[in-house]
């Protein structure tokens, strides 16, 4: 939506009128685009109160602890990111430990099993439901609690828990309320790392059984919980952090405690000196945290930038080893299939155009390699490692691919002429005139071009 929506508040509801273009992109779920002309506010339902409570709370914790902290201690303990500033997200991301801002399975164990101290095993489930919304519903907080009722019910129902069916059940409940939510990176980490852990966990603990048990234990979760999830976050960050171990080892347990308080601090709201005592106790774990964030990212490497080669060559190692345990000795043989993928994306015998959405496009040929920056502040040293690029470009006019076609610059966009055909390639979100047949990358991460004779295939 565009328009006069600044005043419109998440959990709102209201009457909308106006233009409606359609334009889908159905990776995000989205269907168009609606200019709002007129607006009318609905009666305000328990969902809105929810989360009027929950800034409520974050205007109350701004006056005791200040800005900054008061976003620290909202995001942590109810996913409530929006006010969180962006060097402490870059530093979370450096550690690893960005999931803890994000409420999960983690957050959902804690609260459950409070909650089920305190209230029973049923009634528990039902503010548990509460609290999925109260910290913004996201997909993985909607598959922890869905995987929780599972395990409460599986005892009455005389029924053996199955981590494994209950995810699947998570999952399948999940595309049928969003059918495009398997596209979205988060629920892919969320249900990567927990299949991970399930699978994994208690196999690296018991090799691990010479380390004491805290130790142990958030070890055996952490290298888990990255098994699956590691081809992802190179697929959508290029890049990996080697601080993931200490951040969760040291850091997590801190954001635990704030995960704990935090919720507290809802309970508590109307009892200004129960608040405020809580509130001074979450201000000094937050500062423990902040003293060993700038710890270990003193002493912890810088995170390295990996490619698509990185990706192919561990799932099919992963593959060979799973296969070569079955019984299947010939499986020695699929890394093989690396050094002919490595052939086809070091040589690229076919030329090749690839588009990232930070704002690069990398040319390929023949061993010839470059890349050039569509946008200004450009890490360009970053992406010649992950496109394997010789030369970099900072601004391009026009770039010759080989006697059949060249690269030319057009505004935003890009146009890819042929000696027959020629292409618009879409970047931009403006309207288009030119009689070009349009390659539209507009919405996407990630697009990929080869060219074979005078036809351009296109992969999304």
């Amino acid at each position: 939506m565009n328009g006069n929506i600044k005043n419109v508040k998440l959990g709102e509801k209201f009457i909308i009128k106006g233009e409606f273009t359609r334009d889908v992109n159905r990776e995000k779920g989205i269907i168009g685009e609606f200019k709002v002309e007129g607006i009318e506010k609905l009666d305000s339902d328990l969902k809105e109160r929810i989360y009027k409570l929950r800034e409520y709370i974050f205007s109350k914790l701004k006056e005791k602890l200040g800005y900054r902290r008061a976003a620290i201690v909202t995001s942590i303990a109810f996913g409530y990111t929006e006010f969180l500033d962006r060097d402490d997200k870059e530093d979370m991301k450096s550690l690893g430990i960005l999931h803890a801002i994000s409420v999960s399975g983690l957050h959902m164990v804690l609260v459950y099993s409070i909650l089920k101290r305190i209230f029973g095993e049923k009634v528990a489930p039902i503010i548990s439901a509460v609290y999925v919304i109260f910290s913004g519903a996201a997909l993985s907080t909607i598959r922890a609690y869905i995987m929780m009722v599972c395990m409460n019910f599986s005892l009455p129902l005389k029924r053996n828990y199955n981590p494994i069916a209950a995810l699947s059940m998570s999952g399948i409940i999940l595309m049928i309320f969003k059918p495009y939510s398997i596209f979205e990176v988060g629920f892919q980490l969320s249900f990567l790392a927990t299949l991970g852990i399930i699978i994994f966990n208690k196999k690296i603990n018991k090799k691990l059984y010479k380390f004491p048990k805290f130790f142990r234990e958030g070890i055996s979760i952490c290298l888990s919980s990255q098994i699956f999830t590691f081809p992802v976050l190179v697929c959508y960050f290029k890049e990996f952090s080697f601080g993931f171990l200490l951040g969760n080892l040291i850091l997590v347990p801190l954001m635990n405690i704030v995960v704990i308080l935090g919720n507290l601090l809802a309970l508590v709201i109307n009892f200004e000196m129960i608040f405020n005592y809580i509130a001074f106790l979450a201000y000094y774990i937050t500062m423990f945290i902040d003293i060993g964030t700038k710890w270990l990212l003193n002493i912890t490497p810088n995170p390295i930038y990996l490619n698509e080669l990185i990706n192919i060559s561990y799932i099919i190692i992963l593959i060979t080893i799973y296969f070569y345990k079955e019984g299947y000795k010939k499986a020695l043989y699929f890394p093989t299939v690396i050094i002919m993928y490595f052939y086809m994306l070091i040589y690229s015998p076919l030329p090749k155009i690839e588009y990232f959405k930070e704002g690069i496009i990398a040319v390929s040929f023949r061993g010839e390699r470059a890349i050039c920056a569509l946008k200004k502040d450009v890490d360009l040293k970053k992406f010649k490692v992950i496109t394997l690029s010789k030369n970099a470009y900072k601004d391009f006019n026009n770039i010759k691919i080989n006697k059949n076609f060249n690269i030319e610059k057009n505004n935003k966009d890009v146009i890819l002429k042929g000696r027959d055909n020629s292409y618009l390639i879409k970047l931009s979100k403006g309207k288009n005139s030119s009689n070009y047949d349009i390659i539209d990358f507009k919405s996407e991460n990630y697009g990929k071009i080869i060219l074979i004779d005078n036809k351009a295939l296109v992969f999304n």
